[in-house]
């Protein structure tokens, strides 16, 4: 008989479901029915994975058409001087991107789980970078009378990363920051470079993380309930940020208390591509980013 063990880590390994192992040891099945039993889950997991990632860019392609009408009538093409009229397209751009930016999430979450996420990496000027972007964020936060300081122990790193990776991970921790946070505080964006690392905290004045939900927060679709639950998202984002980290040899951790605010810090080992020249962030993609990042704030 299979040894349990081996029959468990095999279900972790997986991601099998855990009641799956207890109903195989149950059933005290022979080593090849077990096989065949995680064989076919595996099939099922990748099944319904393909599934969603092929509703996903159906939705998206349509998303990205009712977007781009949306953009042709405020960019004057098409006179609209009804104010009811004005305040209805708004309201649809607001949700579509709302809806796009769930879709790129999971479309990008399960690209990284599988390890098909390509990445461009480019040295860049990191303090630089994410400087700019938490400027590009300043008019969200400024709508709840938040603070963005930033602030940094040294003026350049130059690094290997890619940089709209980067921006997602500034952008959504950030996005959240402004989400659960009170108004009229502040979010504090530090960056500390030191012995080959790179250290990001982002740290704000909410309401904190109860203790209970910390190790689960990093879970896709996991949702804290008992905070500010009209702004929770999918549960989506943080799981993102998790592998878009990983993607760059990173690591991502929480420091919460309840009511005494969250910190998230995220440290990066610091490389540089060989023969590689200095890359400039393209400011036109970065606020398309931000559009679809904030899409549930402004």
């Amino acid at each position: 008989m299979i040894d349990d063990k081996l029959l468990m880590e095999s279900a972790m390994n997986n991601n099998l479901n855990i009641n799956n192992y207890f109903l195989t040891k149950e059933l005290n099945n022979t080593k090849e029915e077990v096989v065949k039993i995680i064989t076919e889950l595996e099939e099922k997991e990748s099944l319904q994975e393909n599934f969603l990632l092929n509703i996903s860019h159906d939705l998206r392609s349509h998303l990205s058409v009712i977007l781009s009408v949306i953009q042709v009538m405020n960019s004057g093409s098409v006179s609209i001087n009804d104010k009811k009229a004005r305040e209805y397209i708004y309201t649809i751009k607001k949700n579509s991107l709302k809806m796009l930016r769930l879709i790129n999430n999971l479309i990008d979450t399960n690209k990284l789980k599988n390890n098909y996420y390509t990445l461009n990496k480019k040295n860049i000027d990191i303090v630089s970078m994410i400087e700019g972007t938490v400027g590009c964020i300043d008019k969200y936060a400024k709508q709840k009378n938040i603070q963005l300081i930033f602030d940094t122990n040294e003026e350049e790193c130059i690094m290997s990363a890619d940089p709209s990776v980067i921006d997602r991970i500034i952008m959504n921790l950030i996005s959240n920051a402004i989400k659960f946070t009170y108004e009229d505080t502040n979010i504090y964006v530090t960056l500390v470079i030191k012995d080959g690392f790179i250290k990001i905290s982002i740290k704000d004045e909410g309401p904190g993380i109860p203790k209970k939900d910390q190790e689960k927060i990093f879970g896709r679709y996991y949702r804290i309930n008992d905070i500010k639950r009209e702004n929770s998202g999918s549960g989506m984002g943080l799981d993102l940020v998790k592998y878009l980290v990983k993607s760059h040899n990173g690591k991502i951790e929480l420091i919460s208390e309840e009511n005494k605010g969250c910190e998230f810090i995220v440290t990066f080992p610091i490389l540089i591509e060989e023969e590689k020249e200095t890359h400039q962030i393209n400011q036109d993609s970065r606020i398309e980013r931000l559009e679809v990042e904030f899409s549930d704030i402004y």
